[in-house]
């Protein structure tokens, strides 16, 4: 028998943030406002070249978040770990890259990168419906609360100062690190 799917977000979840600071997240609620796919345009020349090497520069000296290898490792015997990041798909390789060398690419079902153009929230509620995912680990509040609202069964927000102060719906829970997401997924 196989195992549910559980999605794992990457950056404030197994990558450690630039600086340990984790700014670009924040407490629900959540508002859709996404275009369509294919609404927003692709970069292109100049722009895509920039992206890139910003995505590069960003991940060089970026480490894994303590325990999250191990973390990963634990969540595999219980859920097939299926990695769901907001990053743009432009920065596929340099994600590919980073996974394998701090080991978790081999841990992984597969890798989904937003090349939709949807902003966060409403790209990975995206996968979760197409394949699935019925539990997922985030950082974000925002993404949080509008899994919750979609109907995903479990939420596990992994706490930062910055995504506190919001009452999320009984299906999120905040946990300190995988190795908590692991003991609930156990008591199951």
């Amino acid at each position: 028998m196989s195992k549910p799917l559980i999605g794992i977000d990457m950056d404030g979840v197994i990558c450690r943030p630039p600086l340990g600071l984790n700014l670009p997240i924040a407490p629900g609620p959540y508002s859709e406002k996404a275009l369509p796919p294919g609404q927003r345009q692709a970069p292109q020349g100049l722009n895509l070249l920039a992206l890139k090497l910003f995505l590069k520069l960003k991940y060089f000296a970026r480490t894994p978040l303590p325990g999250a290898l191990a973390g990963i490792q634990a969540i595999s015997e219980h859920r097939t770990p299926v990695l769901v990041t907001s990053r743009n798909s432009v920065g596929t390789t340099i994600i590919d890259v980073w996974l394998k060398k701090y080991g978790f690419a081999r841990l992984f079902a597969a890798v989904h990168s937003n090349g939709l153009g949807l902003p966060s929230p409403d790209f990975k509620w995206h996968i979760c419906s197409r394949i699935g995912i019925k539990e997922f680990i985030d950082d974000d509040g925002r993404v949080a609360d509008h899994l919750s609202r979609k109907g995903l069964q479990s939420i596990f927000l992994r706490d930062w100062p910055r995504n506190r102060g919001y009452e999320y719906l009984p299906n999120v829970t905040r946990v300190q690190d995988l190795a908590e997401v692991v003991k609930l997924l156990s008591a199951h």
